[in-house]
């Protein structure tokens, strides 16, 4: 599964995102569209921590790395990129 996948099975599965909505596309915007509220953060942040073997710093939630699925993606990406 992609990190696009995964990330889309828990906002659904988790955060009880019903696709039927509006469809989870890479530029779908999460917090603009209610899709994720500051508790939601909070979950995704620690299903990232935990699912993917990455720490999030708090300066690094902000609307350029969470804003979007895709964004998500990317920022995960990056973070699992070795140093």
């Amino acid at each position: 599964m992609s990190v696009l996948d995964v990330l889309r099975d828990f906002l659904v599965n988790d955060l009880h995102w019903d696709p039927r909505r509006a469809p989870l596309t890479p530029d779908f915007a999460l917090i603009d569209n209610g899709v994720v509220d500051s508790m939601g953060i909070f979950m995704l942040v620690s299903f990232l921590e935990e699912q993917f073997a990455v720490e999030v710093k708090d300066e690094e939630i902000v609307p350029e790395n969470f804003g979007t699925l895709g964004a998500i993606a990317a920022y995960v990406e990056r973070k699992r990129q070795p140093a």
